[in-house]
């Protein structure tokens, strides 16, 4: 066995991002890490292409995790016009042995695996050794996983968790009754850089198209220099908290809550508010159940899912 066979090019492919990297499937370690906007490409062998002429070989496995639908020998990548198939791939990198996944299962194979490095602590809670996890993962969209111990191994149970329909609550703000929320939109929509955006929109009363970014919102809101970003980081602190504590309940996750993506990891003060813990408990049954439920927030969702998929790849 060579190290060249112990080497893979890793990749995650979503709608607006792509990373590349090489990974050590022993250690788990990635290098050669690049970040390209998907935008730049007609499709995604384009973006390989490209990476390939930084490094100075390709390893012979690669293993790729899509934001989309992985069926057999191809994968189709939600939110843009692309299918891709292994030949595909293997025309492109020269690789005999390539590997597909989905980004949730992939970050979820990797959520076992993190190190305290790996994450920010929400709330430390009481876990129970090898009782369920649960993943909810906010970015360009919003997906959910569950992990169960089983034979000794940690098993990813993924489903459509993003196309739950989000309900307003009572204590919600007036100006969102009459806005996009109030019309039953998915998780998709809200629990994403996009659903940030809509959010200031509503609570701001201004057009769309003159509304900063995700980014720029989450900087303005936590350094308190625009009112509506900050009260836009807490009313989505608050509904953030309410969905990892559904999904918490769901998957009953009693030995941990674990929140990735860009959405968490750019807010992370507003989430250690009292705005996020309120909601994330409740009341009453729940309350007692999720009081024990560590909540972690991932720090590098990108870098996880592609540790992930050089973790899958290596146990196929």
């Amino acid at each position: 066995m060579t190290e060249n066979f112990r080497q893979a090019l890793v990749g995650v492919f979503g709608g607006t991002y792509i990373t590349l990297a090489i990974s050590d499937i022993d250690k788990l370690s990635v290098n050669n890490f690049a970040l390209l906007n998907a935008a730049d490409f007609d499709d995604p062998m384009q973006a390989v292409e490209r990476y390939l002429k930084s490094i100075p070989s390709c390893p012979d496995k690669v293993a790729f995790a899509f934001a989309g639908t992985v069926s057999g020998d191809s994968v189709e990548v939600e939110g843009k016009n692309w299918r891709v198939t292994r030949n595909e791939i293997r025309a492109t990198t020269g690789a005999t042995d390539v590997f597909l996944i989905s980004d949730v299962e992939a970050a979820a194979c990797m959520v076992p695996n993190l190190s305290r490095y790996d994450v920010v602590q929400l709330r430390e809670g009481r876990a129970v050794p090898y009782g369920n996890k649960a993943l909810a993962t906010c970015g360009s969209g919003m997906s959910i996983a569950g992990l169960v111990h089983a034979s000794g191994e940690w098993v990813p149970v993924t489903g459509r968790g993003n196309l739950m329909t989000f309900v307003l609550a009572p204590s919600d703000p007036d100006e969102l009754r009459h806005s996009r929320f109030a019309e039953a939109p998915s998780y998709d929509e809200v629990f994403s850089g996009k659903g940030l955006v809509t959010l200031y929109a509503a609570l701001a009363g201004k057009d769309h198209q003159k509304l900063p970014g995700a980014r720029q919102i989450a900087a303005a809101g936590l350094s308190d220099e625009d009112p509506v970003a900050a009260r836009s980081l807490q009313v989505m602190a608050g509904w953030l908290g309410r969905m990892a504590g559904d999904v918490a309940l769901i998957h009953g996750a009693e030995d941990g809550l674990y929140l990735a993506g860009g959405l968490p990891a750019n807010i992370v003060p507003a989430l250690q508010t009292g705005h996020f813990e309120q909601a994330f408990l409740g009341t009453g049954q729940r309350a007692d159940y999720l009081r024990h439920v560590p909540v972690r927030i991932v720090k590098m969702a990108a870098d996880a899912a592609m540790r992930g998929a050089a973790l899958a790849s290596g146990r196929s």
